[in-house]
């Protein structure tokens, strides 16, 4: 009975591992494993304040192995490769890639292993922005000196990318335009050679407002800015004096229309019951059919003083 029992155990170990034998095989058949290379953009992580990557490789190459029809399907950015920098110090740091891919996939080996990254104290510089004009305006019509807000800009980065710096700019399709451009560009770098350098470098602002007068070719005159002031200062306040920015434009239109114009107006200003300056930036009221040469505002600050002897 109790040989019975051993021998009865013995088939039940045998069918379980012969059923196991035959899910792996069945398993392996119906969804076989595979392999594939991914070439992985490189990112860092945990960068300390105050430093910037100078140097680092591009990219990475991962094998990775699992399930055919999983790894098949596997695209670059399924997988992350990336550099912890949390102790790294300035100059070259030596460093393993870390790779964090899908569940039920393996990574294999990666190449290289380790990589050097060279960080660099962040250093600041400002910079004029130029504007690169792409394309030509309407027959007829031409472009003029561009307008742009802010004109300068903080690049930030490592010392020697600073130094590589050529060229800070915003590009602009002006292409068949028969009217003003205004636009809000990004601002780009390029380094001498005019490989561009944004992945290096943090711009402040990162767009400037970029404004290029299209105008016909017409006639021009150079006219003075007048403020419209509305209303009177409070009582025992008068006006000191007014400053504009700018004081005076370039207008086109036709030769008759030009004869007639000796200023140009500035949108209304209200002054009513002041006691100290009022600054503002209003629009000039251009009359129609005059086209102007630069942006169609204007800064005004009008100066308010005291009476003497006013109580």
């Amino acid at each position: 009975m109790r040989e019975h029992f051993r021998q009865d155990w013995i088939y039940r170990l045998l069918a379980v591992a012969l059923a196991i034998i035959l899910w792996i095989y069945v398993t392996g058949e119906q969804n076989p494993t595979g392999e594939k290379v991914v070439r992985v953009p490189l990112e860092t992580e945990n960068l300390r304040e105050g430093l910037v990557v100078a140097d680092r490789p591009a990219e990475v190459q991962v094998r990775v192995e699992g399930r055919k029809a999983a790894v098949s399907t596997l695209l670059p950015r399924d997988v992350h490769a990336y550099v912890n920098l949390r102790d790294a110090k300035v100059g070259d740091n030596l460093l393993p890639v870390r790779v964090e891919v899908p569940e039920g996939i393996n990574v294999i080996h990666v190449n290289p292993a380790q990589v050097t990254i060279k960080l660099d104290k962040i250093e600041q510089v400002q910079l004029p922005v130029q504007v690169n004009l792409l394309g030509t305006p309407a027959s007829g019509y031409r472009a003029l000196e561009p307008v742009i807000k802010p004109s300068q800009v903080i690049v930030s980065g490592s010392a020697a990318t600073l130094k590589s710096i050529g060229r800070v700019y915003v590009e602009a399709k002006i292409d068949q335009a028969s009217g003003n451009f205004l636009a809000q560009l990004p601002v780009k770098l390029a380094d001498r050679e005019g490989h561009p350098l944004q992945e290096w470098l943090t711009v402040t602002p990162e767009v400037v407002e970029t404004f290029i007068p299209v105008v016909q070719d017409m006639p021009s005159k150079i006219l003075a800015v007048r403020p419209q002031l509305a209303g009177e200062p409070a009582r025992g306040y008068v006006i000191d004096r007014i400053i504009l920015q700018p004081e005076v434009v370039e207008v086109f239109a036709p030769y008759n229309l030009l004869a007639s114009l000796d200023y140009i107006n500035t949108a209304p200003i209200n002054i009513a019951g002041a006691t100290k300056n009022v600054t503002v930036e209003t629009n000039l009221e251009i009359p129609a059919g005059v086209q102007v040469s630069s942006f169609p505002r204007v800064r005004v600050v009008v100066e308010i003083k005291k009476v003497s002897g006013t109580p």
